[in-house]
């Protein structure tokens, strides 16, 4: 018996299954070896690809960020105007009087911005709600005008003759005064012009507030509505100075003379009722601050 073909046949076949397995592994390795290698000339080319995608837009992202520059300027610029202007432009609900005056005592508050003393008056802006403005002031009279003297000027914005934009005037009565409110309009000689408050009452502070919205005038004592005018046309503001008591003066008291450039409402008017006058006297002794400021006699609601 032959025993050396059947060993020759498996030693074949063992060799024959080896070269195999060397090849199978061969054409692995050599498979890996070539994705990893397409894999890396693929990463090179991307890589490649945005170096050359940033150098193409290089200008863009320079001009994008000088336009970001410029802007960013541009919004502190103007942050900065308005700072300036806000901590060095006019107030725009200035008080005209701090304190108390006499009505004896005239003054003049200066318009012009350029003067040491002036307290500018701005004009109402007009861009919301249209032209409006309040102002307010409290008021002691001591003795009323005869009808010889005639009126006496309490306050004017204006010239106290042809202006008033506004301007209060104290006028004799039978028994108690009445305030004359005069506002210019657009159209001149204007009679429809004015509002009277009447029984103002003597050596009592009553405070007096003066609101104006378009073409509508309302005047309030002691925050109550006392009348309303409807003027035929618009309010005339005007650039003239503040006129404080003057000619002839009244016998008299006013005190935190202030305006608005807006119109206060309701709440805010008698928020500044509440708080009462300020009877600081400016540049006279100062009197008692003991004094009841709100009228016993005031105030009954006035036919509209």
């Amino acid at each position: 018996m032959n025993v050396q073909a059947p060993v020759a046949n498996i030693t074949s076949g063992v060799t024959n299954i080896t070269s195999g397995v060397t090849n199978a592994m061969s054409n692995a390795k050599n498979s890996v070896s070539n994705m990893f290698g397409k894999f890396s000339q693929g990463t090179t080319a991307g890589i490649g690809a945005s170096q050359q995608f940033l150098q193409s837009n290089t200008i863009v992202a320079k001009l994008g960020f000088l336009i970001f520059v410029v802007i960013m300027f541009l919004i502190l610029l103007i942050l900065g105007i308005m700072m300036l202007s806000y901590f060095t432009g006019p107030a725009k609900d200035p008080y005209i009087i701090s304190g108390m005056v006499s009505g004896a005592n005239p003054m003049t508050i200066p318009q012009d911005p350029n003067a040491s003393n002036s307290i500018p008056v701005l004009k109402s802006n007009n861009q919301s709600y249209g032209l409006e403005f309040t102002w307010s002031f409290w008021l002691y009279i001591d003795n009323l005008p005869d009808k010889v003297t005639g009126l006496q000027t309490i306050f004017c914005k204006g010239d106290g003759t042809v202006n008033n934009g506004p301007g209060v005037y104290l006028g004799p009565d039978l028994s108690n005064g009445v305030l004359h409110i005069k506002m210019d309009t657009v159209v001149s000689n204007d009679a429809n012009n004015t509002i009277d408050i009447k029984n103002i009452p003597l050596r009592n502070w009553v405070h007096i507030t003066i609101r104006c919205e378009q073409t509508t005038i309302d005047a309030y004592v002691n925050g109550t509505i006392a009348t309303r005018l409807t003027l035929s046309n618009l309010p005339k503001q005007n650039y003239n100075d503040v006129l404080i008591a003057p000619n002839t003066g009244f016998s008299g008291k006013i005190s935190n003379l202030r305006y608005y450039s807006r119109a206060l409402n309701i709440f805010e008017i008698n928020a500044v009722v509440l708080s009462g006058p300020n009877t600081t006297l400016i540049n006279t002794t100062k009197t008692s601050s003991g004094a009841s400021y709100l009228s016993r006699n005031w105030y009954s609601i006035q036919q509209m």
